[in-house]
């Protein structure tokens, strides 16, 4: 039975201690040495046998002695014990009572240290604690240890690590240094139950023989059974890992499992090869059962100044015919895969170069195979997959200004991309820099300049186009945006009928903008911030006027054709193979009260805010062209921009007046509020929004009329577990909502809740015809300690709107209700110190247009299991059948 604290401090209160300090000499092993010293402590008692006695003790303190021997080369060690007995007979010299031994950052414990001064060893009873220069802890009732700690026997012993692992064995023994062997052994990341110490922990390896190899870190187990709750569940003739403390280490991972109809049933288990400290590569052979052996490698490098990774896959099909046929799937392509390759190279504390590159075999090969890829919000696991994009860059980053200089390269993976419409950019250069201008240096004027420039150059080989109003697909797959009369059904791109949203050709444009503003406070509070800038712009265009793409289809049983042209351009694009330019410079204003009120539930800050720019009339947009600033969202966060545009093609011109309010009450402890409210005016000149471009961009968007829409936003926290934020954007003349945005979080004890809620009026002009509106819920519930479950949903509730509108000619989707569920998902799941289990489901919508146009729902069932130190399981199964059977699929 193990000593309690309150019986050691009691032990050293009625005794006091025997403290020795010295140095490792010469003799067989370090404890030969301990306790040949020991002769020179006092005997504190005295045994049957004949005992000599010992000199007095050393003065010097425990303290003193760890504190002297800090500087000295020779390992010193420290004995401290109750009594201290020699036993001539025996050849025996006994640490009793509380003993402990530093030597080397190695801590021994027990209750009675005896040494065997014939065999040089050393056993430890009652209370042993072993502590490792790591931090490691093992415990035992007893532990027969060479001198040096290097070999030894351990009965009943119990290891604790550092990484909060434990082991434990009936008996184990330290062979030498770098080898422990635990006989009757278990292994577990899992903590026992404090209250009931006896039971066993959620998870553990029970092995006949668990051999611990420290120099290979490594744990090699013999005959092992992993336990669930004590109950065995998996048998392992042979099984190992690596150490806990090993972040790396060379060896077979957790299994990869994965099923999709398509593919049939996937297994794998992927090998890890440390091939150095700084570089390595995984392996992952995966067989499945309808398409045959998968095969993925990564390979991981890390240099003195970055790194870099490559990731290949790929695969010889067996059975081509269990995907659609071109151009809704891969038909008969046979070899398939994928490379990627990502890095980053500092070339200075400033300027960093690097790449991240991507390229399929074709559009559909992720999607069938499951494998995750970035998406927008940088899940590493999502299976939403849009387009792969490739860029290298080289930027470098100073104290206050930038320059970074890249290209891009996409590669379409929806079924309605046309490769030929995705434009390759390069280079696209970005320069900014900001600088103090100090007063006496320039007559007074003081305040900031910023210089600000863009050269981006693109080119595609077909233009592409979008219907004003309905979307209109090709006739004959139902996939590709033409344009067409709605009257005769014939081709029409003409621009009252048509939008353009990419160029067939090359188009390069340059803008370098240099501003300067200095603010100022008055006397009465008001804050003046004049400014002045001078923009100049200017490109060359040269579109294709060949080029085209034509679609075979029928209408009533009539023979038809839809055509992509090139040609059609000019009914968008005045100017051709030419240089286009112009300089806007501008001046203005902005002018800020804040007006501070303290209130009995905090303070008030209301600041009304007013901003006058003033520029030269507008350029005719038909020389304009459109390529990076087509999203335009007029809201609270652009009310006070200079240029409310995204992008650098277009650009606001005129005279115009910002103004509105903000208001903040900061409530101390119980949170905050803030709302903001203001309009946009045109003062003179030509409204720039009011101008369509060859993509209509600022047409219906709230700025086009002269007194703007009205934009606001409030934010609502009363402390960190309650957010409220909502934006709505009005009709300057009826009110009427036009936009409005709103989110909520709460988190109440265990319940964690999530709502947001979005409602866009339509603006078919920009291609929207009908109003777009959704709502979403997510909640998590922590049951019980350790144990959650979640769920979410959304809502679509503009699909309605497309009741009885044709995904393709004579094929319609199901009627919609008003509620329809676009997607939605739940869960259950464990976690604790030691394992993360989760089990969940989605549920998500589908519009499969062509072969034939399908409205289905795509079902996924993710298992996932973590073991810490063991690794992880993850395993995707897609329960929704997606094969071809008599020419037609069947989701």
């Amino acid at each position: 039975m193990a000593k309690s604290s309150h019986r050691r401090k009691k032990d050293r209160a009625a005794t006091g201690r025997a403290v020795a300090g010295f140095t490792r000499g010469c003799v067989s092993g370090f404890l030969a040495v301990v306790f040949a010293l020991l002769v020179s402590l006092p005997a504190f008692t005295r045994d049957a046998q004949a005992q000599t006695p010992a000199p007095a003790a050393p003065t010097h303190t425990l303290n003193d002695r760890l504190a002297g021997a800090a500087g000295d080369k020779k390992s010193p060690m420290v004995v401290e014990a109750n009594s201290v007995i020699y036993d001539d007979k025996a050849h025996t010299v006994t640490a009793d009572g509380d003993a402990q031994i530093y030597y080397q950052d190695k801590i021994l414990e027990a209750d009675h240290v005896t040494y065997f001064r014939d065999t040089g060893r050393v056993l430890a009873e009652g209370s042993v604690k072993l502590t490792e220069p790591d931090g490691g802890v093992t415990h035992a009732e007893k532990m027969e240890l060479t001198g040096d700690f290097k070999q030894g026997f351990v009965d009943t012993v119990r290891a604790d690590t550092k990484e909060k692992t434990h082991m434990s064995a009936s008996r184990s023994e330290k062979r030498d240094a770098n080898t422990t062997v635990f006989e009757k052994g278990t292994y577990s990341a899992c903590a026992s139950c404090a209250e009931h110490p006896e039971r066993p922990p959620l998870w553990r390896l029970r092995a006949d023989r668990i051999i611990h190899k420290n120099a290979e870190q490594m744990l090699y187990y013999e005959h092992a059974w992993f336990e669930l709750y004590g109950v065995p569940i998996a048998y392992m003739p042979f099984f190992s890992a690596a150490d806990p403390s090993v972040t790396r280490q060379s060896g077979f991972l957790a299994p990869r499992l994965t099923y999709r109809s398509t593919t049939g049933f996937g297994a794998g288990v992927p090998y890890f090869w440390a091939i150095a400290p700084n570089m390595d590569v995984t392996l992952t052979p995966m067989y499945m059962t309808r398409q045959g052996v998968f095969g993925e490698a990564e390979f991981r490098h890390r240099l003195d100044n970055g790194y870099y990774q490559i990731l290949a896959s790929g695969i010889h099909q067996e059975q081509d015919a269990a995907f659609a046929p071109q151009p809704y799937g891969s038909g008969d392509t046979t070899n398939r895969g994928a490379i990627e390759s990502l890095g980053s190279i500092w070339l200075s504390p400033m300027w960093k170069f690097g790449w991240d590159i991507a390229r399929v075999s074709d559009k559909w090969y992720l999607n069938d195979y499951g494998l995750p890829t970035g998406d927008l919000t940088g899940n590493p696991n999502s299976f939403f997959f849009r387009e792969t994009s490739s860029t290298v860059f080289i930027t470098g980053q100073g104290d206050r200004g930038y320059f970074d200089l890249r290209g891009f390269s996409f590669q379409g993976l929806a079924n309605s991309d046309l490769q030929q419409q995705l434009a390759g950019v390069w280079p696209i250069m970005d320069y900014n820099k900001t600088i103090d201008v100090k007063p006496e240096q320039s007559f007074g004027l003081g305040g900031q300049l910023e210089i600000d420039a863009n050269v981006t150059s693109s080119s595609a080989g077909l233009a592409s186009y979008q219907q004003i109003g309905a979307v209109t697909l090709d006739r004959q797959y139902g996939l590709y945006n033409v344009c067409r009369n709605p009257v005769t059904g014939q081709p029409d791109y003409n621009q009252s009928n048509c939008l353009m949203r990419g160029i067939g050709g090359d188009y390069t444009s340059g803008t370098l903008q240099v501003s300067w503003q200095r603010k100022y406070i008055d006397p009465l509070g008001e804050v003046w911030t004049p400014f002045a800038f001078a923009r100049a712009n200017g490109n060359y265009l040269s579109y294709n006027t060949s080029g085209s793409d034509t679609f075979f289809g029928s209408s009533n049983g009539i023979p038809v054709t839809d055509t992509i042209a090139n040609s059609s351009q000019s009914a968008f694009l005045s100017n051709n193979n030419q240089a286009n330019g112009f300089v806007t410079p501008g001046i203005g204003v902005e002018w800020r009260y804040p007006l501070l009120a303290r209130s009995p539930i905090g303070n008030v800050v209301v600041e009304p805010i007013a901003q006058v720019i003033a520029r030269p009339n507008a350029q005719n947009p038909n020389t304009l062209v459109n390529m990076d600033a087509q999203s335009l969202v007029f809201d609270d966060t652009n009310l006070f921009e200079w240029n409310k545009y995204s992008g650098y093609d277009r650009f606001e011109t005129g005279v115009r007046a910002n103004y509105g309010a903000q208001f903040t009450l900061d409530m101390d402890q119980n949170g905050y509020a803030s709302a903001l409210f203001g309009q946009s005016y045109q003062l003179a000149g030509i409204n720039n929004y009011d101008q369509p471009d060859m993509a209509n961009i600022g047409l219906s968007s709230g700025l086009d009329t002269r007194a703007s829409d009205y934009v606001s936003r409030i934010a609502y926290s009363p402390n960190s577990n309650y957010t409220l934020v909502a934006k709505a954007r009005f009709d300057e003349d009826t009110w009427a909502m036009r936009r409005f945005d709103a989110a909520a979080t709460a988190n109440y004890g265990p319940i964690h809740f999530g709502a947001q809620f979005a409602n866009y009026e339509q603006q078919p002009l920009i291609g929207y015809v009908y109003r777009r509106e959704g709502l979403q819920f997510n909640t998590r519930y922590d049951v019980i300690e350790h144990y959650f479950v979640q769920g979410n949903i959304n809502f679509d509730l503009g699909r309605h709107y497309y009741n009885g509108v044709p995904l393709a000619p004579n094929v319609y989707p199901p009627d919609a209700p008003v509620f329809a569920i676009a997607t939605w998902g739940m869960g259950v799941g464990y976690a604790d110190e030691c394992t993360k289990l989760s089990l969940l489901y989605t549920n998500a919508i589908s519009d499969n247009y062509g072969y034939p146009p399908t409205y289905t729902r795509n079902q996924t069932l993710m298992f996932t299991l973590d073991l810490r130190t063991l690794g992880n399981i993850k395993a995707p199964f897609a329960l929704s059948p997606s094969q071809i059977q008599d020419g037609v699929r069947y989701n």
